[in-house]
């Protein structure tokens, strides 16, 4: 998932009464939220090694057992630091909280289709939950308004949530094109909150807990609902492949952005890669492109580019690699993109081109 949602699932859980529990929990939390993310320093030394890195070690098992106990000794650090001779917060508890807010960041990261190394670094095989899309604003609005509502109402924390608020609605309608019943339904919804947030001058402590505890709640049930759906329809998807005559090797029937309904899917089959889009209430279900994206070939210039040191990232990450040459006269231009995220040349994300010198 992104950032966002991971910091609000730490939030959410300081929020429950976790922040009382020790000094420092709350920073255990929201930090431990985010903890894994650490790998993402690897985007300045390029695209491909961040490809390479990302969502591996820092993700692992061997991970989660470390991390979490090396937060909580830095927050413990930081405590004799900047109050020496006090008594410091009991490491079991810092730890314990640690490796809550940290577990959390694979169970989350797994749910995408982007992938997640969990065995790392003992075995780097890619799992894939294909349930929610990387960034989902209604995971957003069952954390965000929880802790908001949760949240005393002071006028820095305004002007805070204001400016948050408006910066989702803003990448939710420039990033995401038509949908227009989803947005008015997330408008409707920020709408209320601004209201019930308005009845109460303030939050207590009894009520600010329970609707942080009904924001996780909430959260949970939509990723279980999400989670049978995503289950649904692959079978769906299967079996309508079985009934057009396709065999699929390989299979991803994966979320797309707001709606929950529909599904991206993408086949692997001898002939090659067919892709579409499962829709849970259309006719038919499953609509599949008329064109193939071909595997990647055998021919030496294609074998070449994909033994390539410089997108050795890239093609450990790719789940559906497929390539496409462009003769440029005294060299190949082998263009390979993974079918999850680009289907045409110079996609961007998801994309990666190679130059061949020609023999």
């Amino acid at each position: 998932m992104d950032p966002v949602a991971h910091t609000l699932v730490g939030a959410a859980l300081a929020q429950t009464g976790l922040r009382r529990t020790t000094p420092y929990a709350a920073g255990a939390l929201l930090i431990g939220a985010n903890l894994p993310d650490i790998d993402a320093v690897a985007q300045f030394w390029g695209g491909d090694v961040s490809l390479c890195v990302r969502r591996g070690w820092t993700h692992g098992v061997l991970a989660m057992a470390l991390l979490p106990c090396a937060l909580a000794g830095i927050l413990l650090l930081a405590h004799r630091l900047r109050r020496p001779g006090q008594p410091p917060p009991a490491f079991g508890r810092l730890a314990a909280l640690a490796y809550l807010a940290t577990l959390t960041h694979p169970a989350l990261d797994w749910l995408n289709n982007y992938g997640v190394r969990l065995l790392m670094p003992f075995d780097g095989a890619w799992f894939y939950g294909d349930t929610l899309f990387i960034v989902d604003p209604w995971m957003w609005l069952a954390l965000g308004g929880a802790v908001f509502l949760g949240w005393p109402r002071t006028r820095p924390a305004v002007v805070l949530w204001i400016g948050a608020f408006a910066a989702a609605t803003a990448l939710f309608f420039l990033a995401v094109d038509g949908m227009r019943p989803a947005k008015l339904l997330w408008l409707a919804a920020l709408a209320v909150l601004g209201w019930a947030k308005l009845r109460r001058t303030g939050a207590g402590e009894a009520r600010s807990r329970l609707l942080a505890k009904a924001g996780l709640a909430l959260a949970a049930a939509y990723i279980a609902f999400m989670l049978a759906a995503s289950r649904y329809a692959r079978s769906a998807v299967a079996q309508d492949l079985a009934g057009q005559g396709i065999r699929s090797e390989g299979l991803m029937v994966g979320p797309v952005p707001v709606m929950p309904f529909r599904k991206e899917v993408v086949a692997s089959t001898p002939e090659g890669y067919r892709y579409g889009e499962f829709r849970f209430f259309g006719r038919p279900r499953l609509r599949l492109a008329e064109r193939f994206l071909p595997r990647p070939d055998h021919s030496p210039v294609v074998r070449q580019a994909l033994h390539s040191p410089e997108i050795r990232g890239f093609m450990n990450w790719a789940r559906f690699p497929f390539a496409e040459i462009e003769n440029r006269g005294r060299r190949y231009d082998v263009y390979i993109m993974d079918a999850r995220f680009a289907r045409r040349r110079e996609s961007g994300f998801g994309s990666t081109r190679v130059s061949i010198p020609a023999p």
